[in-house]
């Protein structure tokens, strides 16, 4: 048996890279896709009420400090991409 020959490897390589620089591609269009059409997400310290209890007193309540009072916050890509 003969082995392939370099030139046929580095060709599978190619196509090998091609294929996963396009698979990234798309992934990086649906993810910007999602943060277009959905780009905030619940406020993980007040769950999304905008609200928060206080530690020391149960009945006292003011707004979280984290999303000022809105109970949603920017999701990570929205920087990054630019997305309003």
């Amino acid at each position: 048996m003969s082995s392939p020959s370099i030139f046929t490897v580095l060709a599978i390589i190619a196509v090998c890279l091609a294929l996963l620089a396009l698979l990234l591609a798309v992934l990086v269009v649906a993810y910007r896709y999602s943060l277009t059409r959905h780009p905030y997400t619940d406020c993980r310290r007040c769950k999304g009420t905008g609200r928060r209890r206080s530690r020391i007193f149960a009945h006292s309540v003011g707004y979280c400090p984290d999303c000022t009072g809105s109970g949603l916050k920017p999701r990570a890509g929205v920087r990054l991409f630019n997305v309003r």
